[in-house]
């Protein structure tokens, strides 16, 4: 039997979050714990509030809509970071349930399942090392001694203070906030890598209802050479078909229970983070629609704030994208398990055994959707973000 624990990446994710006080030990007393969420959750709710004044004192028109785009984009991350505050045991209860960890008998399937996750952990590297990459520099480009126009990170021009005192004041709050919503969006890859592994398990399950049967037939046949006399080998062969029908029958109540377990543990997890995936379907395309006209009018003089305009477009289309791709996989994977079941040999098998296997393809014919409200999270939904966001741009052009 081979397992599959979380990949080291998420390990060391979880040791930032222990290191920085979002996530509390369990020695910890109950006081200390309160205090530190009460902090988190005042001082993370901050960097939306900035931008939103931004927003109205701001003189510049693009800079005004630049900061509707990360108070959006910080009010989504704000979300994310009240459930690493609040949800802590549910996240690692699905990160390590067995459905995630996988249990594979097979050595070639977990090979692959294998390689898969591997793939998977190189991109989500990427992804982060990106984040990381564009905060520091951000953050640096406008330190004074680069910079001479006073302006904060996130390419704020903080022209409404006149205050020395509180220019350096929100320009540490601003770096302190950058770097503490990266950590934040690590959470992110958490949920990508849940879905990921329920996409999987789904294909194991299928791999599992194919292979019903199959090895009976072997040992039937293997049992016919070893017999003497024709009437001993008829005896031999109902003895084996009951048999064969009777350990086909005990597989398929123990893959009818895992299926039953994945579909509430899917249901679990769609009604934790419904809110956020909700937040993401409704915010997805003004995030993407301002992106882009960020980079096709906002300022092009500093290459820094272009990768950054470059880099929040790639964030809001992933940030949508992965979860609708990852729930619609699961959704197609879960509709092929009627079809992987009458790809075994259940024809072989008595009558009786035979009407179990068709109540089970009937059941197995819904396939698992993960629903939002009233929005399906799958590849259809996301592009209609993506229309909604190309439509919010050309009105958007045409009063420039």
């Amino acid at each position: 039997m081979f397992t599959i624990p979380a990949d080291e990446t998420y390990q060391q994710i979880i040791k930032i979050f222990y290191l920085i006080g979002i996530w509390q030990r369990d020695e910890e007393s109950n006081y200390r714990k309160i205090g530190k969420k009460i902090f988190f959750t005042f001082f993370g709710s901050l960097l939306p509030i900035f931008f939103a004044t931004n927003v109205f004192l701001c003189d510049d028109r693009n800079e005004s809509i630049f900061s509707v785009h990360i108070g959006i984009i910080t009010a989504v991350m704000y979300v994310k970071f009240l459930y690493l505050l609040f949800k802590k045991h549910e996240i690692l209860a699905f990160l390590n349930d067995p459905i995630v960890v996988h249990s594979i008998e097979n050595r070639e399937e977990y090979e692959q399942t294998n390689e898969k996750i591997k793939k998977f952990i190189r991109f989500v590297q990427v992804y982060l090392l990106a984040i990381l990459i564009t905060t520091a520099l951000v953050v640096l480009i406008e330190l004074p001694v680069f910079s001479t126009d006073k302006g904060l990170p996130f390419f704020i021009s903080f022209t409404w203070n006149k205050s020395e005192i509180v220019y350096w004041l929100a320009y540490l709050f601003l770096s302190l906030s950058m770097v503490l919503y990266s950590v934040i969006n690590f959470m992110t890859v958490f949920v990508w890598y849940i879905m990921l592994n329920y996409f999987i398990e789904y294909e194991l399950l299928g791999n599992k209802l194919k292979k019903l049967g199959v090895p009976a037939i072997e040992n039937q046949a293997r049992n016919e050479k070893q017999q003497k006399g024709w009437k001993t080998v008829l005896s031999q062969k109902t003895y084996n078909s009951v048999q064969q029908s009777k350990e086909f029958v005990e597989n398929l109540i123990i893959l009818v229970k895992d299926h039953r377990n994945m579909t509430e543990t899917i249901e679990r997890f769609r009604s934790c983070f419904s809110t956020l995936f909700l937040c993401q379907i409704t915010t997805g395309g003004i995030i993407i629609c301002i992106a882009v006209y960020s980079i096709a009018f906002g300022s092009n003089q500093n290459i820094v704030q272009t990768e950054f305009y470059v880099v929040e477009l790639f964030y809001g289309v992933f940030d949508v994208f992965l979860v609708m791709y990852l729930a619609n996989d699961i959704t197609v994977a879960s509709d092929r398990l009627s079809y992987c079941l009458f790809e075994s040999n259940w024809i072989e098998q008595t009558e009786s055994c035979k009407k179990y296997v068709v109540i089970m393809g009937e059941m197995l014919k819904q396939p698992q959707m993960l629903v939002v409200l009233i929005y399906p999270v799958n590849l259809e939904t996301f592009m209609r973000i993506i229309n909604g966001a190309y439509s919010m741009f050309n009105i958007m052009k045409e009063f420039q």
